[in-house]
């Protein structure tokens, strides 16, 4: 085998070989641009999911809390209306002449002519 040394071999200076450099240094720029290229868009990316992402995340918790409060109104609101309904029979009640005697009696010790009222243990005053 016949080694070369690097001392003895001369460059050709002709004009193939100088566009040939020239070619190689734009390849080189060129695949320099495009890896930078892609690392901006890289990050643009990254920064874009990731703001996506945080905000998907937020409504979504931010829907979950809607949610327990919406129920928590839900009930409410049947609780209310179970009120309302009470309130009406207890209006309705009122009306009765026999019914405002009775709370009379039981509740401001009232009675008719001629008539005592005991209050006795066992007797709710509700």
């Amino acid at each position: 085998m016949v080694q070369f040394n690097k001392e003895n071999i001369t460059e050709l200076n002709t004009g193939y070989v100088k566009e040939h450099h020239l070619q190689q240094k734009i390849d080189a720029k060129r695949k320099r641009g495009l890896y930078r290229r892609l690392a901006a868009f890289l990050v643009i990316f990254s920064v874009l999911a990731f703001a996506m992402l945080s905000t998907i995340t937020s409504q979504m918790s931010t829907l979950a809390e809607k949610g327990k409060q919406e129920k928590q109104l839900k009930s409410k609101l049947a609780q209310t209306k179970e009120k309302k309904a009470q309130l009406k029979e207890e209006a309705h009640k009122l009306k009765d002449v026999d019914y405002i005697g009775e709370i009379a009696r039981r509740d401001l010790f009232m009675s008719k002519k001629g008539e005592i009222v005991f209050k006795t243990q066992g007797s709710s005053s509700d």
